[in-house]
């Protein structure tokens, strides 16, 4: 049986995925509203691993249908954590219900990634699980010291692998950045060529709006 304190370290990683608006910045011409039901509100700090805060927004209540769609979520990607929550569903029903909507915001803003951008998707679930389970160790390096030298050896490895996913997805918006940049540069380009001609087209429409208007009686 967990304490407390374990149960509550972790609650952090619910909400540990990249953002729809840190995508949104990324890639400006999508619009962010396209998925109803996901979440849109947040203003996380821009980061190689951006966090969503650690709790959904007030609009995200409790429902039995939020619960099953997060412990479905729970159980696919992190089904170790399947018996905390139920341990906490027994212990503190207020603090269960918050994760649940932790969690079912999580899923949410994952699922909307998975349609807009597959790869920052899998990115952000990665790094989701990883962080969950860097914290389940944590818990468990604290309730289980008999175990601490395997329980070390697997939080080594979980960094390690974190670490490793953090710069991957900083190579991946890297890539996407420099794409930015070219389409950037080359709109820049075909202005500067075009720029006598653009200033014809404008003179000419300005020309055309000055005759319409002395022709108004």
């Amino acid at each position: 049986m967990m304490t407390r304190m374990a149960l509550s370290l972790l609650l952090i990683p619910a909400c540990l995925v990249a953002t729809a608006d840190a995508q949104q910045r990324a890639n400006p011409t999508r619009p962010a509203g396209k998925r109803g039901a996901g979440p849109r509100e947040t203003e996380a700090a821009a980061s190689p691993v951006t966090r969503l805060p650690k709790s959904a927004p007030r609009s995200i209540t409790f429902t039995p249908e939020r619960e099953a769609a997060a412990l479905a979520f729970v159980a696919t990607h992190r089904p170790e954590l399947s018996p905390v929550l139920a341990d906490l569903k027994t212990r503190q029903t207020t603090e269960y219900q918050k994760a649940i909507c932790d969690f079912f915001w999580t899923s949410e803003t994952l699922a909307a990634m998975r349609q807009d951008d597959p790869p920052r998707h899998d990115l952000a679930l990665r790094t989701w699980r990883l962080e969950t389970l860097a914290h389940l160790l944590t818990s468990q390096l604290a309730g289980q010291p008999a175990d601490a030298q395997r329980l070390k050896s697997e939080m080594e490895l979980t960094v390690q692998q974190l670490v490793d996913v953090q710069i991957d997805t900083s190579a991946y918006d890297l890539k996407r950045h420099e794409a930015q940049l070219r389409r950037a540069q080359d709109r820049h380009q075909r202005l500067a060529d075009s720029r006598d001609e653009l200033v014809r087209e404008r003179l000419n429409a300005l020309s055309q709006a000055i005759d319409q208007l002395k022709s108004t009686p």
